[in-house]
């Protein structure tokens, strides 16, 4: 199973974030593989191909680490992309990561060390993905998200931590959520 665990967006956010996205399609003039507004969220960790008996032992780390994590803010304030704006390959709207995300990640990174999976590297944002760029972009793309970017100011409430599955499709991923884990037991 192709698996990642991640903060799931409410559903006013995604709205929001559709509609960028949607202002976006028209400043790349290539292809691209946008993302299904459904299929928004902040990533906390892409786990990648792991055996279904895997899910117990990851429901049991991740519970321990979220019934003593709260809720927090995550703040969205820009529109960026990997790795740079000039040579973007994915594209994302997203803010600072703020301490509560990065100690999120820091104990789901050292609890997934003794279930074998390797140390991760530190986030510097968190980050919707919009879309993945497949070509070349207009000179003046930079400049066209930037002046999005300007358009946001949201917090987005991270008030859970899902499991989901990732299953390719001819019409794109379609996720499943295998387990929610509530913040602080909320």
């Amino acid at each position: 199973m192709r698996t990642f665990l991640c903060i799931p967006i409410d559903r006013g956010h995604r709205d929001k974030i559709a509609e960028l996205s949607q202002e976006l399609r028209s400043q790349i003039d290539t292809h691209a593989s946008w993302v299904a507004p459904e299929n928004y969220h902040i990533t906390v960790r892409f786990l990648g191909d792991i055996a279904p008996m895997l899910t117990v032992d990851l429901e049991r780390a991740c519970r321990e680490i979220t019934v003593g994590t709260p809720a927090f803010s995550v703040p969205i304030d820009r529109v960026g992309a990997f790795p740079s704006l000039d040579q973007p390959r994915v594209v994302w709207v997203g803010g600072e990561a703020v301490p509560p995300f990065r100690r999120l990640l820091s104990k789901i990174g050292d609890a997934l060390i003794p279930l074998g999976f390797p140390q991760s590297r530190e986030e510097t944002f968190a980050h919707v993905t919009l879309a993945r760029i497949k070509g070349r972009i207009r000179p003046s793309f930079d400049a066209s998200m930037a002046g999005l970017g300007r358009k946001i100011a949201w917090n987005l409430r991270a008030d859970r931590l899902v499991l989901m599955e990732s299953k390719l499709t001819s019409r794109g991923a379609v996720y499943y959520p295998l387990f929610t884990l509530p913040l602080a037991g909320e």
